[in-house]
């Protein structure tokens, strides 16, 4: 656990308070570099995200970051970190730290952190990082907590003296993002159809298209154009089959969008954007369904208890799941990975002749007939993977999930 101290000193002919905070690290190394002698320190240190402090939620204003952090930015980093919590480490950049001195006790395994002054000290980058990690772990219970195996890299400055020493620095760090390829896209019109299919939604207000899209009449942007055509790839019957799936649509969200810039592939797609509002309400159905399907299948070998899935939590505390294709809240957080196989295998109600697709059938009414065995199904693949990020990329659980659809499809003659 962390704590923190604050003590009176003496500096510079005044006396200031110092904030000392203390956690402990996995690991801790101090970087060389040609400029320690100047006092300026670099240090390093990899920190189970259960033991980042909650007291440096006081010495955020470094970070220039801060004003858009309820943006899409946490969202993607919610989704790794709780559908993937054993390689967040290695997708996370991490969080940097300012600070007036570093210490660290190698016997303990705890560092010490010195801070005076919030206009020189505190979180410099890596501040969506802080507030998702501190969002994940504060509802946990302590035994939920001594559970938690995700990690961050925290990075430490030591010894910057003036603002006109770590301003440079702090702007250069959140600077680093290069600009993305849904921003070009958007700036080349490739999503206007989609825009106009979805413009009477209630949620289209908070669609993001491209980086940096401010709040608009107060609504915040917070759903990334990248997830609305990962959906819209999963029903792509012309790409795959029984035999291949998107399972990038779960594991490279950004390797669809690049699929649908390649202009054969977006001329192509545009006639699957008129299913894309039943494909989205789709999508939260499947959410908002599968712990009630899961609980009342006898036959899933767990005795029904959804929450005891590896991945999923039963949301005890805080802000509840929202899914916001269909207005309501779900009291399960769950795995991604759970849930883009069952939506993927529905791709067997679709038709396309020529250049328009149709559904078969009412595809509400279809899933309601079929959830609970795909769900089954999905319950039985999580009890024996084990890891719902390799769940999400299992072939396996894709295949049975389409072809236990496909089959129903023949038996109707729909």
């Amino acid at each position: 656990m962390s704590a923190f101290f604050i003590y009176p000193f003496l500096t510079k002919g005044y006396m200031a308070k110092a904030t000392i905070v203390r956690f402990p690290v996995f690991s801790f190394r101090k970087q060389p570099t040609p400029y320690d002698e100047s006092g300026k320190q670099k240090y390093y240190a990899v920190v189970n995200v259960k033991d980042v402090p909650a007291e440096l939620e006081e010495w955020r204003e470094l970070n220039v970051r801060d004003p858009k952090e309820e943006i899409r930015v946490p969202k993607e980093i919610k989704d790794s970190l709780r559908d993937d919590p054993a390689s967040f480490y290695f997708k996370n950049r991490g969080i940097l730290l300012v600070t007036d001195k570093v210490t660290f006790d190698n016997k303990t395994n705890v560092v010490a952190l010195e801070f005076t002054d919030k206009g020189m000290n505190g979180i410099a980058d890596g501040g969506h990082t802080y507030r998702v990690i501190q969002n994940h772990v504060a509802p946990l219970s302590p035994e939920e907590r001594d559970q938690v195996g995700a990690f961050v890299s925290v990075e430490f400055l030591e010894g910057f003296k003036t603002r006109e020493d770590v301003v440079p620095v702090i702007e250069a760090r959140n600077k680093s993002t290069p600009v993305q390829e849904q921003s070009i896209q958007e700036l080349l019109g490739s999503y206007q159809k989609i825009k106009e299919v979805l413009k009477n939604k209630p949620y289209a207000s908070r669609i993001f298209y491209k980086q940096y899209e401010e709040p608009v009449d107060g609504v915040t942007k917070d759903i990334d154009i990248k997830e609305i055509l990962s959906y819209l790839y999963c029903f792509d019957v012309e790409t795959f089959d029984n035999k291949t799936h998107p399972i990038k649509a779960y594991s490279s969200r950004g390797a669809v969008v690049g699929h649908f810039a390649d202009e054969k592939n977006k001329n192509r797609l545009e006639k699957y954007i008129p299913l894309l509002p039943e494909i989205l309400e789709l999508r939260d159905r499947i959410y908002a369904n599968m712990p009630g399907m899961y609980n009342t299948n006898k036959g899933n070998g767990s005795g029904g208890k959804f929450g005891n899935l590896k991945g999923v939590d039963k949301i005890e505390r805080g802000s509840k799941e929202e899914l916001v294709f269909i207005g309501e809240e779900s009291d399960y957080r769950i795995p991604q990975g759970f849930i883009y196989p069952v939506l993927a295998s529905l791709r067997n109600l679709v038709d396309c002749d020529g250049q328009k697709c149709n559904w078969k059938t009412d595809p509400f009414q279809f899933l309601t007939e079929a959830e609970g065995q795909l769900v089954a199904l999905v319950g039985s693949q999580a009890l024996s993977i084990k890891n719902p990020n390799a769940l999400g990329k299992d072939s396996g659980t894709w295949t049975l999930c389409y072809q236990y659809v496909e089959n129903t499809v023949l038996r109707r003659h729909l």
